[in-house]
């Protein structure tokens, strides 16, 4: 009896421990590979170039392409129409041309965010450092995602703009008259 409720309790606590969702990879003495998911489990020797996984898990709504909303909203928004309904393209290029610095602003600073996480852990020593260290990147990782969502959007918004310059230029080529007919 004493074995089944010892087992029943082991069993119920194997299920409640928690999962952690980023895991370390270190090489041994021997050369052998080891995963963790505890940093201070990896040799102090090897913290420093030591490179965190973490899992990532998509929702089917995120799977199918989540920018055709946003850049929907988007062309709504930055194309302006006319009395005629046809697209301000002067407006809408200069909108692209904002939303174009606007982006390169934003992955500037994200890229210079990335660097001072290169040197935060460096430093990292303590669990309350690699806690802290990892929730940072958590945080870039967010950022880096909305941005390639506005990127998306910005990069389906220039196609259409695209798509309208092409289909004026072949409406004016079929206006004019053909120079070897005259």
């Amino acid at each position: 009896m004493k074995w089944i409720i010892l087992a029943v309790v082991v069993f119920c606590l194997l299920f409640t421990v928690s999962a952690s969702g980023e895991f370390y990879k270190y090489y041994d003495k021997d050369g052998n590979v080891h995963f963790t998911d505890d940093f201070n489990k990896v040799p102090p020797d090897q913290r420093a170039a030591v490179k965190g996984y973490e899992e990532i898990k998509t929702t089917k709504e995120e799977e199918k392409e989540p920018a055709a909303a946003e850049s929907k909203a988007a062309a709504d928004e930055s194309g302006k129409a006319d009395k005629k309904g046809k697209y301000d393209l002067d407006s809408k290029a200069k909108d692209l041309d904002q939303r174009k610095g606007e982006l390169a602003n934003e992955y500037e600073s994200l890229m210079k965010e990335n660097e001072a996480i290169a040197q935060m852990r460096k430093k990292v020593k303590t669990p309350a450092d690699a806690k802290k260290y990892n929730d940072t990147v958590k945080a870039l990782n967010k950022k880096l995602k909305e941005h390639d969502k506005k990127r998306k959007a910005f990069f389906a918004d220039v196609e259409e703009y695209n798509a309208k310059i092409s289909e004026l230029n072949k409406g004016q080529d079929k206006s004019k008259p053909n120079k070897e007919s005259e």
